[in-house]
């Protein structure tokens, strides 16, 4: 047995030994992998709950109905309003904590509510790296992580997603909207929608991986490093800055490195990190 089918092996037990549980679900490939392989092993005793809020991309909103449909577990989507807690409109760096805790607090009430006590996430062996003040709350709520717990890597979650033809395993991560605003910048809904806007213009143009970035309505575009070459046309930059322009931007940008993770956590100092 290969190092992956061992940690396969592992997961597959320790689901079993939770006997049923609810499932945060954002349609990711993380907690898309989580939920097949929960549905392998507790079949309808396991759940799938999803938060509806603004941050929301309209690509997840879509997928979380379609990917459930195919991993045939119950869905329960819950309608929040993230604008509603000061300290994730004010924007500091600790955003995402608070943010994690509000939702998580309420997907683990309709989890109560629905007959589970036991709640798990996507995070996995791979996200110890980034700024992650998020998975603070998990710990601090008794959220289960099982796929870090057992060692599993994102690699390794594409590759096996690969092996049973979900295409999940080629999605590209997108996170949520507010990590397109720079912290101790106010989130607001007039902001969200132009980010949402930017967005979806340039996935419609065929890009596979984009982030429109937002200071002050200066749109700052990340996209794959491969796919940067795109923008090296006139006509096109002229086509983007225009459409922009009537979304509510002042400025367009390219950032000439691409996107790469967590790029607004590099004016982050070290005392900031509040993974504990």
């Amino acid at each position: 047995m290969d190092e992956f089918n061992e940690k396969l092996l592992k997961l597959k037990n320790l689901l079993s030994s939770y006997s049923s549980c609810a499932i945060a679900f954002s349609s990711g490939v993380d907690s898309t992998f989580l939920s097949y392989i929960a549905k392998d092993v507790l079949g309808d005793n396991a759940i799938l709950i999803s938060i509806d809020c603004e941050t929301l991309t309209s690509r997840d909103k879509k997928d979380v109905i379609n990917y459930s449909k195919n991993i045939g577990l119950k869905l329960i989507e819950v309608p929040y309003s993230q604008l509603q807690l000061d300290d994730f409109i004010k924007n500091p760096s600790s955003r995402c904590y608070y943010c994690k805790k509000a939702l998580f607090s309420k997907i683990k009430e309709i989890a109560k509510e629905n007959g589970k006590e036991i709640v798990i996430d996507g995070t996995n062996a791979s996200d110890c790296g980034d700024y992650r003040p998020g998975i603070k709350a998990l710990k601090e709520l008794g959220i289960y992580s099982p796929l870090k717990i057992c060692g599993i890597t994102k690699s390794e979650i594409r590759n096996y997603l690969k092996t049973i033809n979900v295409s999940t395993a080629s999605k590209p991560s997108s996170g949520c909207l507010a990590t397109r605003i720079p912290y101790k910048e106010i989130i607001n809904q007039e902001k969200l929608d132009i980010i949402r806007k930017c967005e979806n213009y340039l996935l419609n143009l065929g890009l596979k991986n984009v982030r429109v970035r937002l200071q002050n309505k200066s749109a700052r575009i990340e996209v794959s490093p491969n796919e940067r070459s795109y923008f090296f046309d006139e006509s096109i930059m002229d086509d983007i800055y225009i459409k922009f322009k009537s979304f509510g931007c002042t400025y367009v940008a390219l950032d000439l490195r691409g996107y790469r993770t967590g790029s607004l956590n590099e004016v982050l100092g070290k005392g900031e990190n509040l993974n504990g």
